[in-house]
């Protein structure tokens, strides 16, 4: 392909790899004026063009950056004269030509200057094809800028396999989160049924399912001693008579308290001691209902055999074992 400078319309030989660079901005070779290759291309089947020696007809094939202003000087250069190309020789090359190889002004120092064997002369930095707009080769490229931990590493696609192990895994995770759910009630279902009395029947068929029995709450700091006695039983010979009054004092059931019975002798220290359960102390008709009722009194009466116990005293306590 040939173009034509505009300026001083000198006819120079260029390739599509220097038109693709700059967008097809380049610059004169004898006149150093920027003009736009393509708009200027010359027929090449012609003979009426001037064409000048290859030496000196290379174009250059960088733009300048966005911002810079090209020269609008025209230097003299002879143009070359009319011949068909095969019945003459190249012409020398003219000595406004040396212009291609000499220091560029410094308005022009960012550009690329034509060299005069043909080809475009590098300038050791990477075009801005972005900011022309043009898509440089893949060999021309620099290195990518981003770094390599900014790069997305796109997923590896999941295999039926991975994806029906993790539907099991999701499955059985969330059985197991069931059954430590379903442990955890079973075992505090006793407090559960106090805090929300509603769940209460829910809590009875869960128990009943496993063979047990909700449990009555054990709070022996909500049961007192209103008021007890302890006397030697003048018909029957060496038993004594406990006698005490029990109160529940919460809001809701409770199981029977056990009694520590303590003889103590004239300095208060223990000769005997007795554990009462509540089959010990009860009625038959208390065992049955099976609970101490809610704000309830009980009334206990026990006969204790104490031979060869000389006793001076008692102390009486409430308490679960």
């Amino acid at each position: 392909m040939r173009t034509c400078c505009p300026t001083c319309q000198t006819v120079f030989r260029v390739t599509s790899e220097q038109l693709r660079l700059r967008a097809g901005k380049v610059r004169c070779g004898q006149c150093r004026a920027v003009f736009n290759a393509i708009d200027n291309l010359a027929d090449d089947a012609g003979d009426a063009l001037p064409v000048t020696a290859p030496a000196a007809a290379a174009a250059a094939a960088a733009a300048p950056p966005p911002g810079a202003r090209a020269s609008t000087r025209p230097e003299p250069a002879a143009r070359a004269a009319v011949t068909p190309a095969a019945d003459t020789p190249s012409p020398k090359v003219p000595e406004a030509a040396a212009i291609a190889v000499s220091p560029a002004p410094a308005e022009f120092a960012d550009e690329p200057t034509a060299a005069t064997g043909g080809s475009p002369v590098a300038d050791g930095r990477q075009p801005d094809a972005a900011a022309d707009g043009a898509t440089l080769p893949d060999e021309l490229r620099g290195p990518s800028r981003t770094p390599e931990w900014l790069a997305e590493v796109p997923d590896a696609p999941s295999s039926p396999g991975e994806r029906s192990a993790r539907t099991t895994f999701v499955v059985v995770a969330a059985i197991l989160a069931c059954v430590l759910a379903g442990q955890l009630v079973f075992h505090l279902r006793g407090r559960i049924a106090i805090s929300a009395p509603a769940l209460r029947p829910a809590l009875e068929v869960l128990s009943a399912a496993f063979g047990s029995e909700i449990p009555l709450p054990r709070q022996a700091a909500l049961v007192s001693i209103e008021s007890s006695d302890l006397q030697a039983d003048p018909e029957r010979n060496k038993l004594l008579v406990l006698q005490a009054a029990l109160r529940n004092r919460a809001a809701y059931a409770q199981a029977y308290p056990a009694l520590e019975l303590t003889l103590t002798d004239s300095r208060d220290k223990a000769v005997a001691r007795r554990v009462l359960l509540p089959e010990e102390y009860l009625s038959s008709a208390a065992l049955e209902e099976g609970a101490f009722a809610p704000n309830a009194d009980l009334e206990v009466r026990v006969w204790l055999e104490a031979q060869q116990i000389d006793a001076a005293g008692y102390r009486l306590y409430v308490f679960y074992p």
